[in-house]
């Protein structure tokens, strides 16, 4: 098959396969500078370059930077070069070779600006001087620090953690080899102590646990309930570990220690040892998974929070919704299955899964108003829909975390049928008005979590039909 490329002066038509355009025979017309340093970038002209998969200068191959056009190429000089022509060789293998030959040259780094008298592990100081991009590494006290940028005047450093009085030495290459510079003396490299910028809200046995936040990387070791965790992975922004296997479902304390002998805690964390999907939580849900009805209902309100304080956990919003006008009709609803981020809200009452024993669990404040909450499962019909209503919804004036079985919660029902919906109304035409239904964090485990208060109101709901 033929395509037309139009050329950048609109005017030149190429009629060629891609294939044919990829075999075609690279050529290089020249190259700029002619002479350039170790670790600095070569601009290559000529013609079919963009297929380009190897270049070398002399014999030492350079990595290929950037393919700009099918006209130029840029390529990295390498620390080991030496001059030579520049060949390039594209995936049909065809090669090309340069007429003259690249200069390398070996600049002697320079610093022109002294450096701070201390830093902290972590930190990132600036390095300012001349050749700077010839600069191989920066070593504090024999630990090499990481290279965040560099350029011929100036190179940013992070600090490794090499606590103490050290020397600040800049390696980079000659002509012989590996040469060195100190750039600083007595500088002090000074341990900071680690800040915590947020645990997850609930901890859970399938999900790693990330706590964010500076100088993480300091931290040594650390337990779950006095149970040693292995760390996974750290940086200085984030550790990365899991809660070990024997800590039972509950609230949890995590004592993280850190170099230079000090602990952080966390106290009263939520943990599952369990099974666990979130489908909703309005930290990171919006307001609109639930649809308002405004032909039921007027003078509804919807909101991320309302009149109260939030639930205990998981975060501080909450959604809230307040009916004005008594109908039985709905007045909010969420189709659960379409607007969850969840990926295996289908999956809920497969078999086998959660155990056979799937419990939804909720947080719902009715201020102390009557209404009615309804769960569709597998279909719309009445056949599909039990309903918590009355004096069994009304929560007081405080959250209450409910539960509910679903395994036979409706009747026949073994799977979702792409069908898992909620619906909020005040409950008949004679019902008090406001009515208010604050609601939070809709999951799923496999069992009811009565660690944290929950009670099961499955047999509350009224059988379906």
């Amino acid at each position: 098959m033929a395509v037309i490329l139009i050329a950048c002066d609109a005017d030149v038509e190429i009629d060629q396969t891609v294939a044919e355009i990829k075999a075609e025979q690279p050529t290089i017309t020249g190259f700029s500078p002619g002479t350039a340093a170790v670790n600095s970038l070569v601009d290559i002209d000529g013609t079919f370059l963009n297929f380009s998969t190897e270049a070398y200068i002399g014999e030492v191959e350079a990595t290929i930077t950037s393919r700009i056009t099918g006209q130029r190429l840029q390529i990295q000089v390498p620390n080991n070069a030496v001059s030579g022509v520049i060949k390039v060789v594209t995936e049909q293998g065809k090669e090309a070779v340069s007429q003259q030959s690249l200069t390398v040259t070996y600049p002697i780094p320079t610093v022109t600006t002294a450096l701070p008298a201390t830093a902290d592990v972590n930190s990132i100081i600036n390095i300012i001087g001349t050749d700077l991009v010839g600069v191989t590494g920066v070593n504090f006290g024999g630990t090499a620090g990481t290279i965040e940028f560099q350029e011929e005047q100036a190179l940013v450093v992070r600090v490794p953690n090499n606590v103490g009085f050290v020397d600040v030495v800049l390696t980079y290459l000659t002509a012989s080899g590996e040469a060195s510079i100190v750039a600083a003396t007595n500088f002090e490299v000074i341990l900071p102590q680690p800040t915590i910028g947020g645990f997850p809200a609930v901890l859970t046995r399938d999900n790693e646990v990330i706590v964010t936040g500076q100088d993480m990387n300091l931290i040594t070791d650390g337990d779950v309930d006095g149970t040693p965790i292995t760390i996974n992975s750290q940086s200085p922004t984030e550790i990365r570990f899991d809660v070990p296997s024997s800590v039972v479902t509950g609230y949890v304390d995590v004592n993280l220690n850190f170099q230079g002998g000090g602990t952080i805690t966390e106290s009263g964390l939520p943990y599952i040892n369990g099974q666990f999907e979130q489908l909703y939580e309005f930290d990171s849900d919006p307001s609109s998974v639930f649809v308002v009805d405004f032909s039921k209902d007027p003078n509804a309100v919807a909101s991320i929070n309302g009149n109260v304080a939030p639930p205990p956990f998981p975060g501080n919003d909450y959604y809230a919704l307040e009916m004005n006008t008594s109908t039985s009709s709905t007045v909010a609803r969420a189709k659960v299955h379409q607007t969850s981020t969840s990926p295996t809200v289908a999956n809920i009452l497969d078999s086998g899964n959660y155990g056979d024993n799937p419990v939804l669990h909720f947080w719902m404040n009715t201020e102390n108003t009557d209404m009615a909450f309804k769960i569709y499962i597998g279909g719309t019909s009445s056949s599909n829909r039990r309903s918590l209503q009355g004096s069994n919804a009304n929560t007081g004036g405080n959250w209450k975390l409910h539960a509910v079985r679903l395994n036979g919660f409706i009747p026949g029902q073994t799977n979702i049928n792409n069908v898992l919906e909620l619906r909020i109304t005040p409950g008949s035409s004679s019902a008090t008005v406001p009515a208010y239904f604050n609601f939070d964090w809709f999951i799923v485990t496999d069992r009811v979590l009565t660690e944290f208060g929950a009670v099961d109101v499955t047999d509350d709901f009224n059988p379906a039909g």
